[in-house]
């Protein structure tokens, strides 16, 4: 039979280990949220890069709708014209869960009219470009496959924020720089800043970038 002292101590030891395991864990979760949440928000040096840089037609980009009609500061017209297309909208609304996005089958930018239409089933919805401050490009997590995939919104002067497009999962640079040509596009016609916002869970080693830079 164990001395009194000793059944004491591994009583104590017990006790300890039960107590400090979740804490660590508790302390490991709270740094984790801590350090997604310093991640994710604007970044100065991809809105500098997607300003500087080129990143060619938007008519080269895949996502939830296709461009259809590109005029550089004119007009931009996508559809979701293609299989690629409405496959995508489908797997992003009901499989995956990407978060608020758009659902329309057709939006386009008109800089003759300034204005925005966007087309759902048989209802139309117009807007003029005055009922917006600024073009958003929003990161979301691909999940456990990697990557990431970007969702370009107008942000109205109250502050709502309308999704109309979303890019396919690719890395995150890539992703980006594919997204990048549509938003400037949209950019250059409505005459408007571009934002870009970040994703606090996603965790590539060396990009972005911590500086403005131009990229390719």
């Amino acid at each position: 039979m164990l001395p009194s002292e000793s059944i004491a101590d591994f009583l104590v030891s017990v006790s300890s280990t039960e107590i400090i395991g979740p804490l660590v864990a508790l302390a490991l979760i709270i740094l984790l949220a801590l350090l997604r949440y310093a991640r994710e928000g604007r970044n100065d040096a991809l809105e500098s890069i997607l300003v500087q840089s080129d990143f060619g037609s938007p008519s080269a980009f895949r996502g939830s709708l296709a461009v259809e009609e590109s005029q550089p500061g004119s007009c931009l017209r996508l559809r979701k014209s293609t299989r690629a297309a409405r496959w995508l909208q489908f797997r992003y609304r009901w499989l995956m869960g990407v978060g608020k996005q758009g659902v329309f089958d057709e939006v386009k930018f008109d800089s003759s009219r300034r204005l925005v239409e966007m087309k759902k089933g048989a209802k139309q919805t117009t807007a003029g470009f005055s009922e917006f401050s600024a073009i958003r490009m929003r990161e979301n997590s691909a999940g456990r496959g990697g990557g990431s995939l970007w969702h370009i919104e107008l942000l109205a002067h109250g502050g709502r924020a309308i999704p109309f497009v979303s890019s396919e999962i690719d890395s995150r640079q890539a992703s980006f720089e594919q997204t990048a040509s549509v938003a400037k596009a949209v950019s250059a016609i409505m005459k408007l800043p571009v934002r870009v916002v970040v994703a606090g869970n996603i965790w590539t080693p060396g990009w972005p970038p911590k500086k403005p830079a131009a990229s390719s």
